[in-house]
């Protein structure tokens, strides 16, 4: 669900430390608000009992003294802030009053809310006024002479007393918010910076023929065990992998002598037989038989280029010459499929290079543009200079790669989505292209192009 609060860029840190910020202030104003009405309630039952006591008081006063005595008691008997003094008849006239300028602003009953019957019966009320800050609290207490004396007082220093408790709530929040921060820096520390070293180690086993593993001395422990599981299954994978390829080498190797033996012993057939029927068979037989040799020098190819060793034959080539010869051959298959293929002129670029295999790589690219493009698309093959080498691109208007197959397409035996279920083939052309590219020192690569798509290019640095 927090996913969808921000964009998949913000960095997992900050996304944590918003998160535990957020919650720090949720806790914090629902303390506040709880702490509040809780003090409140509780203030607001203080005041209403300090008012009752000083009714009583004042009216005990008011016993002794009469109205004289009370107004000499109250003079210097104020607090700090002051309280409202009115003394009336039962029928609400006053007779002594004594209110400070802040109190007068607030409307006060000229009669108790409730009648008043004996003495030292009691009103207490609360008064506002919507441009006064404070509250008023006050009350009415019945004298032994049918009068009423009112007091009153407002809710300053409650007020006050409130906003104290708010400052250190506050203050004890923020405290516990840098605490909350120390889970981020350990997240931090000991989680995501070996997820970091784990992401870094990944992207270097993509490079092939890579031992990389995931590494990260210093992660939790639950981190170090799933790197040990990691590295242990990739470390199976590996040597399954090495040992078929091993195999598929060594059986490719072995086939070659065989199938050399039996083609001649076909074409002898072929040439020597009387029999139509068995010269028809014989070429059938001829034509299977190129096209396994086909697949076993390829798998030799592509052998010889993981390991380093092909051997090529390197002859003075004219790059433009040697493409422009190569799509005049693929255009007629192109008109029959519907496709506009074109070569894009560049400049007339001369290489060291080997020839036949350089086509042959190039071939395949057009191949699979060929295969994947739709009828009504267009392919484009074009090359520009790269310091004293070229860069060859062939560009489709076909579905594209699946960003996730960008990488896993060079692989043996490995072919994209779009090819499955439209073509035959056992996913060794791509592999050959890049195996030719690393044997002339350079590489080849592949992505979907804006506007959909896809564009192969080959590299191949001045030899």
């Amino acid at each position: 669900m927090f996913l969808k609060l921000w964009p998949d860029k913000v960095p997992s840190p900050w996304r944590l430390g918003f998160l535990m910020l957020l919650v720090v202030i949720v806790i914090i104003l629902m303390i506040l608000i709880f702490v509040r009405i809780a003090v409140i309630q509780e203030v607001r039952t203080v005041n209403r009992s300090r008012i009752a006591d000083d009714l009583l008081q004042h009216a005990a006063w008011y016993d002794e003294g009469g109205l004289g005595g009370l107004k000499k008691v109250f003079q210097i008997s104020q607090p700090l802030d002051r309280n409202g003094l009115r003394v009336t008849t039962g029928a609400g006239q006053v007779l002594h009053e004594d209110i400070p300028g802040a109190m007068k602003a607030y409307p006060w009953p000229q009669q108790p809310r409730r009648t008043l019957l004996g003495k030292g019966d009691m009103d207490l009320m609360e008064l506002t006024v919507e441009e006064m800050p404070y509250r008023l609290q006050t009350g009415a207490i019945r004298l032994w002479d049918g009068n009423i004396l009112w007091l009153g007082r407002t809710d300053a220093q409650s007020r006050r007393y409130l906003s104290n408790i708010e400052q250190h709530i506050w203050f004890a929040g923020l405290t516990a918010a840098l605490i909350a921060f120390l889970p981020v820096m350990w997240f931090l520390n000991d989680v995501l910076r070996p997820i970091l070293s784990f992401t870094l180690s990944a992207e270097r086993m993509r490079v092939p023929g890579s031992r990389m593993r995931l590494r990260a001395p210093k992660a939790i422990p639950e981190l170090k065990a799933l790197a040990s599981v990691v590295n242990a299954g990739l470390d199976q994978i590996q040597t399954l992998t090495r040992e078929l390829q091993s195999t598929n080498d060594f059986l490719a190797h072995e086939l070659r002598t065989p199938l050399a033996r039996i083609r001649g012993n076909l074409e002898h057939l072929h040439d020597e037989t009387d029999n139509d029927t068995a010269r028809e068979s014989a070429a059938r037989g001829l034509e299977e038989i190129d096209r396994a040799t086909q697949l076993v020098q390829t798998l030799l190819t592509i052998r010889a280029g993981d390991h380093a060793a092909l051997r090529l034959h390197r002859q003075v080539t004219s790059l433009d010459q040697m493409l422009t010869n190569l799509v005049e051959l693929f255009i007629p298959a192109a008109e029959d499929r519907k496709l506009s293929l074109k070569l894009v002129p560049g400049l007339s670029l001369t290489l060291n290079m080997d020839r036949e295999l350089l086509t042959q790589a190039v071939s395949n690219l057009l191949d699979n543009a060929l295969a994947y493009t739709r009828a009504g698309g267009r392919i484009t093959v074009r090359w520009q200079g790269e310091g004293t080498g070229a860069i060859i691109y062939v560009e489709d208007t076909g579905p594209g790669i699946l960003p996730e197959e960008i990488d896993i397409i060079w692989d043996r035996y490995t072919r994209g989505s779009a090819a499955r279920p439209k073509t035959s083939g056992m996913g060794l052309g791509l592999s050959l292209v890049r195996s030719i590219a690393m044997a002339h020192g350079g590489n080849a690569g592949g992505q979907n192009r804006e506007g959909g798509g896809a564009v192969f290019w080959i590299h191949i640095p001045g030899a």
